[in-house]
């Protein structure tokens, strides 16, 4: 009360009157740098202001600590839409309610709007695409995982796509149990990835202070994230290799380099020709792109030769990229092709019995490295020659024995390569082996890594 009737004696000096429409368009301008007030005669502190431009506010002037403190004026807004004089007049009998209170309309707008401000520069900062490149370079990259390409990777397919620009704390439990559900009618393995590396993101959020709590506490996997064995053999195997045919390049290709090769999906995928010596017949990984951080010599058979020389036929075109359909990026869409080979696989078993036909069993691209793998043991060959075909060998070294490192049991993988190269092809030439139906299972889905 004190904060309004000490301004009794100041409003004697002023034009005082009823604030209505008429009345506050009636305001003479003021001349110079000059401004005109109109105080309400009943809702004391309650005015409105003229400056020489012809504009009209309303405001509210009030005291905080009475008569001797400083005099505040909290503007309302300017006259015409929205501001009415009669809403504007409700919206100063409300601040006025506030300053009887003790709260200043002043420090609480500064407030509000600093509120705002740390609101929005937080949803920016914690905008999950944003997060992730954080969570991807303080973490991930800091940290040093070899699986770092693959979980980015997860991310960028997965779940950025679908999140976008959402503040990770705008996250909830049933959504991304749902999202985890349309990632596993593609594929279960992937849906599992994603949320092995959304639960830790959101939990590492927690721990930097960004999150209060993780909506993914406590939730499990949407599958059972077992180790898998399955293997493609004999007419499998070939039943694939003939369904890469059918489905177009850069894929067919590419398919049939997984099968010769037994290297790993991602590595096959960003193969370069800076990579390749097609004169050695030699591919050489670099670290960079490796799962396992070290360079990996990968000898190639005569088989994928003439598979690089048919799709390359002139030296001129060898250069950049081997399987990319932009030119500048590797092949992706992996979940994509995978569907399409299944598909012609399920049309060459249709030509082959009539009546119910089941599908082929279920399986996924890396299960051809396993295939690979098992399949060299079975022709006879140590299981460590067959490691270091596929780059299962671990640890760093520096200088003339990182040298040694890459070329160690090079002539055992050649052999290898070599022998792995002519089963392919013999399995290609065989007409009369087992029938491809008879080794078919269940109509189960497929999965894609």
């Amino acid at each position: 009360q004190l904060a309004v009737a000490s301004l009794s004696r100041y409003y004697r000096c002023m034009a005082v009157g009823r604030i209505t429409k008429r009345s506050v368009e009636a305001i003479a301008l003021p001349t110079g740098t000059a401004r005109s007030y109109l105080w309400d005669e009943t809702l004391k502190g309650f005015g409105c202001m003229v400056m020489p431009s012809g504009a009209r506010s309303y405001l509210v002037q009030y005291q905080m600590g009475g008569r001797g403190t400083p005099t505040r004026r909290a503007t309302i807004g300017r006259h015409g839409s929205p501001w009415t004089a009669e809403k504007a007049r409700d919206h100063a009998a409300d601040l006025l309610e506030m300053i009887r209170k003790g709260i200043d309309p002043a420090e609480k707008a500064k407030a509000d709007r600093v509120a705002v401000e740390t609101s929005k520069a937080n949803a920016e900062r914690l905008a999950f695409r944003i997060y992730v490149d954080l969570f991807s370079s303080k973490y991930l990259d800091a940290k040093g995982l070899r699986s770092a390409a693959d979980i980015k990777a997860t991310f960028r397919r997965d779940l950025t796509p679908t999140f976008k620009d959402r503040a990770i704390n705008t996250l909830r439990r049933a959504e991304i149990s749902s999202h985890l559900d349309d990632i596993s009618e593609r594929s279960k393995s992937a849906a599992v990835k994603a949320h092995k590396w959304l639960r830790k993101l959101l939990t590492w959020a927690v721990e930097r202070g960004d999150l209060a709590t993780s909506p993914m506490e406590s939730m499990g996997p949407p599958h059972r994230d077992g180790k898998r064995k399955r293997v493609l053999r004999g007419d499998e195997l070939r039943a694939v290799w003939m369904a890469t045919d059918q489905i177009g390049e850069p894929n067919g290709s590419f398919a049939k380099m997984l099968i010769l090769t037994g290297q790993r999906l991602r590595e096959v995928a960003g193969a370069s020709w800076s990579e390749i010596d097609i004169d050695k017949a030699e591919w050489t990984i670099p670290a960079e792109r490796s799962k396992n951080g070290r360079d990996h010599l990968c000898p190639l058979s005569p088989q994928v030769i003439k598979l690089l020389k048919s799709r390359f036929p002139k030296k001129a075109d060898r250069k950049g990229l081997l399987f990319t359909t932009t030119g500048k990026t590797p092949i992706s869409g992996f979940s994509k092709s995978k569907l399409r080979l299944n598909t012609e696989i399920a049309n060459a078993l249709a030509k082959l019995e009539n009546g119910e036909v089941p599908m082929m069993q279920p399986w996924v691209y890396h299960d051809l490295r396993r295939s690979f793998s098992t399949g060299c043991q079975a022709l006879g060959f140590p299981i460590e020659h067959t490691e270091a075909c596929l780059n299962h060998v671990s640890g760093t070294r520096g200088g003339l024995a990182a040298i040694y490192q890459l070329h160690e049991y090079k002539p055992e993988k050649i052999a290898v390569m070599a022998a792995w190269g002519r089963h392919v092809e013999a399995l290609l030439a065989s007409a009369n082996g087992p029938n491809m139906v008879a080794l078919a299972m269940d109509r189960a889905g497929d999965g894609a890594d």
